[in-house]
């Protein structure tokens, strides 16, 4: 998507969430009322959604950058789509979101073969950027994988295979099957591959 694409979605979107109630939409979306304002978990961090105007920053006291207009669209999106969608605790791969299947092969070079490029070989590293990303390690995925509340009523696990003898290094995103019910394929594919590269910048370093 160009910028223009971006400036576009971003004020469509807030021209139909000004005809909404704004205490209907932090209920159904998980977010924190304020009389100005509302915040909204997302990732690592905290969406502040100024009132009336429906202006979207990262909350205090994060101030150092702004919100990209690609993280604006998805916290928009999200706050149209959630309608008390809830957490299902069913994990799905991209391909069987709603939709998933004909994205599949652009998500998979966006986000599973980095990851697995990144992590696959380096055991331990993606436990411990996902720890200080604020990411829960689990058991039973892969050889290392991590849980994430990217928006109150959407989680996220990565997972790798380590490289060995026999086999590359794998790497997989899992959703929360909520995630189809709060957001578009297109919507799930960037906040996925987002997250994935999120934690690559964590994993520097280390």
């Amino acid at each position: 998507m160009r910028v223009d694409d971006y400036k576009n979605a971003i004020a469509i979107s807030v021209k139909e969430l000004s005809g909404l109630d704004p205490a209907d939409v932090a209920r159904a979306a998980g977010a924190e009322m304020h009389p100005d304002h509302m915040d909204l978990q997302y990732v690592f961090n905290k969406v502040r959604v100024s009132l009336p105007g429906w202006e979207a920053g990262w909350a205090p006291p994060r101030d150092a950058d702004e919100l990209s207009l690609t993280d604006q669209v998805l916290v928009f999106h999200y706050l149209l789509g959630a309608k008390d969608a809830a957490l299902t605790g069913e994990l799905a791969a991209y391909r069987e979101i709603p939709g998933g299947a004909f994205y599949f092969d652009a998500f998979r070079r966006r986000a599973e073969i980095p990851l697995a490029q990144v992590f696959g070989s380096r055991p331990g590293i993606l436990s411990k950027a996902s720890e200080i990303s604020g990411g829960e390690l689990r058991k039973g995925y892969g050889d290392e994988a991590a849980l994430f509340r990217v928006f109150p009523h959407v989680e996220i696990l990565v997972m790798v295979y380590h490289a060995d003898e026999e086999f590359e290094a794998r790497g997989q995103v899992l959703f929360d099957r909520s995630a189809g019910k709060c957001l578009s394929p297109e919507d799930i594919a960037w906040l996925g591959s987002g997250l994935v590269y999120r934690l690559m910048g964590a994993a520097k370093g280390l």
